[in-house]
């Protein structure tokens, strides 16, 4: 059976559809490695308007154990020849198959083994590839497309486009010979070796990767851009952006070399590749850490109105530091991700400590911290168990792994932690890496045992669940805390610290180390404490409810000295949100010194609820921040139909903000409260640029949520090619909004339905995945386009879009009684049989003319 037949695989989707959800969870270890990899050479031609690339893959190697066939990963080439020299042998013609997966090697009656040196040559081809590189161009619908294209093999994408050992234990030195067309520039990884122009006009670019690293970071980007160029240490920092844009390339990238000799120097690894290059290219979303070359999307580049409240230095943070954390070392399986995305993303509050202070790292560590428990919960860090590595992507090897070495860092020390991961990248340098040997550093460099540590941060799912009460007993001068963990698992271990503060500024703290689900403890202190901080330092990832006077509450969110004894105060008051609790709220909404207390102070407002926190928020839309100001437009959004309220947000939209951010905030909270009418008024927004199109986005947002069928019209048109991509998602989340919340008559129904999957077929994955969570969230209404989503559920290129295409027919037929379901699928499977008999039918017509030809060219011969 080929795997890569979509009738086939299309069966078994409608089937497990109907028949319900299987888990395909397989124990996943390192791929094997019969053979270590030492280079890969490209020399390839690449036609952008054609979307083809085209050429040669010369791959050196050497057996590790006999071996009478070599497979590569290879999806949809066209190959017309392949040859192999054995140590120093004149290359000769090799039998290959090639099954669309894979082409396999064989070697026939001439094994080869670890004695022998050998050099396989694929001339091969690939046009408009499912994956791995990406082609765009500008067409009739959007005129403004730039040509571009770029590569993408995180995490196994680059088999697409090159023929390699597709997996993240083989590290191996790349060489990338590329000619286009005139005006181009061509970015890959190492140093650039030459740059010629060709007789017929093209260009030929010869880029060196002289170290070795894994095939999902070999990258190819080629357009035309402005291109800026400084250095760090003689090494060059080279910045492309598209032309229109060179005016952002400072305000966007400005900390990039003092990020360089920062990293360096904290880490205790310099910067370990021939140049750090960063490319915004058209339709790239976020970024990818290619060795020695980062791709990004454009929307990190921003003028001067977006910089009041938005930063690339995150960004940037992250991916330069991927370049010692999942580049010079790399998790040898996708299970051990966090050692990429871990580090990289706790880098980033590393930067901001630095560049920013203190409260800026704490604050980051705490949005981590959120992260990690919402998404940690069911399954661990370390999990050997995945359908896809893609499935590895996700709130556990980022924010959890950012949290767990914060952690790791507090529980070391400073110099103890970067010396470890000094001594854990010297020691694993170009080499894959399990967490185990992050693990055997720590140890090394300090003696303790850290093995409770990683088990129950990496091997277990979720975090304590703490419920911890404070008791004065003043006749004994005692503190009493009781300690319990209320999560269904066995008992974390970890060391609580808890902070008692007087008002004479006398602090006292205790560290007691928690191994059992339950604890008690008694403290003798001089005099009734004013201030009770459990964590005072946020050391310990946890979920936390506390049982103390109002009192001490008040203390805490007014004086606590780390910024989330303050921000867990104001959710406490939150949730209480009597009028008192308000009160004090209103207070640290404007005078507290951080602005992400004072943002998560506004989240509390509006959970709180009622006329006085609703007159805080007005008032905090003056607060000098811009980030508070959105949050408090934000959170007035919760208060429905209040005129106040929507004669504020109506200002703010009319007469605008300096901040990009809080007018959008102000549009959508309007568009929540204000739900009749007024949809030529948030058309006309529409004509509004932001950086990212967050204006636009809120206004399409404000148009889904209308009582009636009147943006309709708007919705489908924003839905359709011409417009902004950005603008094309949020007016299909919009419209599966509109058509989910109102009473469409049938007709409307049926073009709202349309509309979406229309949005299926032919587009960008953002687009595909937009338009099926939309008619997932529409449920038996999105019946018609049952077909085409199992389809994607069956074929789409995307694992994650099939998941979630698969996921949809789920919902969208659940409440189908089997039997018709069942004939759905009949009738289905009928269609597929016709059109597999016409196809076959075809591909024999195919074969035929290709035999006779054949047979033409044997007699001219």
């Amino acid at each position: 059976m080929n795997s890569r037949n979509p009738a086939v695989g299309l069966v078994w989707v409608m089937v497990l559809c109907v028949c319900g959800s299987v888990r395909a969870e397989t124990l996943r270890f390192p791929a094997d490695r019969p053979v270590d990899i030492l280079h890969i050479k490209l020399d390839l031609t690449v036609d952008i308007p054609k979307k083809f690339a085209g050429g040669s893959a010369e791959i050196r190697f050497v057996p590790l154990r006999r071996v009478s066939s070599i497979r590569f990963d290879a999806v949809d080439f066209d190959v017309t020849r392949v040859t192999l020299g054995v140590d120093g042998e004149a290359a000769r013609p090799v039998e290959y198959s090639n099954d669309g997966e894979v082409i396999e090697i064989l070697l026939g009656d001439r094994p080869l083994g670890p004695a022998d040196r050998a050099t396989l040559r694929i001339e091969y081809s690939v046009t408009d590839p499912e994956q791995g590189l990406h082609f765009f161009a500008p067409s009739e619908a959007e005129p403004d497309i730039p040509y571009v294209v770029w590569s993408q093999g995180e995490s196994i994408e680059n088999r697409y486009w090159f023929p390699c050992f597709d997996h993240p234990n083989e590290m191996q030195t790349t060489e990338m010979i590329v000619t286009v067309g005139a005006g181009n520039e061509v970015i890959s990884n190492g140093h650039l070796v030459s740059k010629k122009k060709n007789a017929d006009g093209t260009m030929t670019f010869h880029w060196l990767q002289d170290k070795p690293h894994v095939a999902y970071l070999v990258t190819l980007v080629v357009g035309e851009f402005h291109v800026e160029q400084e250095s760090w240490r003689g090494i060059p920092v080279v910045y492309y952006v598209p032309k229109d844009h060179k005016d952002d390339v400072e305000r966007s990238f400005g900390n990039t070399v003092r990020m360089l000799e920062y990293f360096s120097q904290i880490i205790g690894v310099d910067y370990p590749w021939d140049k750090y290059a960063q490319i915004c290219a058209e339709g790239f979303g976020g970024g990818m850490e290619n060795t020695s070359a980062t791709t990004l999307g454009t929307g990190t580049l921003h003028d001067e109105r977006a910089h009041l409240d938005f930063s690339s230095d995150g960004l940037v943070a992250h991916e330069l530091a991927h370049q010692w954390f999942g580049d010079l070392v790399t998790c040898k399986d996708w299970s051990h991700l966090w050692l990429n995305e871990g580090f990289a993303s706790y880098l980033e509050p590393v930067w901001y400590e630095h560049d920013r202070g203190r409260d800026e790292y704490d604050y980051a560590i705490y949005q981590d911290m959120k992260g990690a428990i919402r998404g940690g919960k069911k399954r661990p860090v370390v999990d050997l168990k995945y359908e896809h590595p893609d499935d590895m992507f996700d709130s556990r090897a980022y924010p959890k792994g950012s949290a767990i070495l914060h952690m790791l860092r507090d529980r070391l020390g400073d110099a103890a932690f970067w010396k470890s991961v000094a001594l854990y990248l010297t020691e694993h340098r170009h080499t894959p890496v399990e967490s185990t040997d992050l693990r055997k550093a720590c140890e090394s460099v300090t003696g303790r045992s850290l093995q409770r540590f990683f088990y129950d941060w990496t091997e277990r799912a979720g975090a304590p669940d703490l419920d911890v009460n404070f008791k004065w007993i003043e006749e004994d001068k005692l503190a009493r805390i009781e300690v319990k963990q209320k999560q269904e698992t066995d008992a974390f271990h970890f060391p609580l610290e808890v902070a008692f503060h007087f008002d004479d500024a006398e602090t006292v703290t205790f560290r007691r180390k928690i191994t059992d689900k339950e604890a008690r403890f008694f403290y003798p202190l001089p005099k009734k404490p004013t201030m009770v901080l459990v964590d005072p330092n946020n050391a310990v990832l946890k979920e936390l409810k506390e049982k103390k006077g109002r009192d001490l509450w008040v203390n805490q969110l007014e004086r606590a000295p780390h910024i989330v004894g303050r921000i867990n105060a104001a959710e406490h008051f939150g949730k209480k949100g009597s009028d008192r609790d308000v009160k004090v709220l209103a207070k640290a909404l404007m005078e507290d010194s951080f602005w992400g207390v004072s943002v998560q102070v506004a989240d509390a407002l509006g959970e709180a609820g009622g006329d006085k926190a609703r007159d805080a928020l007005l008032d905090g839309l003056a607060h000098e921040h811009p980030k508070v100001r959105a949050a408090c437009a934000r959170e007035l959004g919760s208060f429905h139909r209040d005129d106040k309220v929507a004669g504020a947000l109506r200002n703010i939209i009319e007469k605008g903000d300096p901040s990009y951010r809080v007018e959008s905030s102000a549009i959508r909270s309007y568009g929540k409260i204000m739900t009749k009418g007024n949809v030529e008024f948030f058309v006309s927004l529409l004509d509004r640029d932001s950086h990212r199109e967050q204006i636009r986005s809120a206004a399409l947002g404000a148009l889904g949520r209308r009582e009636d069928a009147s943006a309709l019209d708007v919705l489908i048109e924003w839905t359709g090619r011409g417009h902004p991509r950005r603008c094309r998602g949020s007016a299909i989340s919009a419209l599966g909004t509109l058509a989910d919340d109102v009473h469409l008559e049938d007709a409307e129904m049926t073009r709202a339905v349309d509309a979406l999957t229309a949005c299926l077929k032919g587009e960008r994955r953002r687009i595909r995945s937009s338009a099926v969570r939309a008619l997932r969230g529409l449920g038996k209404a999105a019946r018609p386009a049952v077909p085409v989503l199992r389809s994607m559920a069956a074929n789409d290129p995307e694992p994650r879009v099939r998941k979630s295409a698969k996921t949809a027919v789920e919902k969208i037929t659940a409440d189908k009684p089997e039997q018709i379901q069942l004939s759905e699928l009949r009738e289905e499977l009928d269609k597929l049989r016709d059109e597999k008999e016409s196809l076959e039918e075809r591909l024999e017509r195919l074969e035929t003319r290709r035999e006779t030809k054949d047979a033409e060219e044997t007699d001219d011969e």
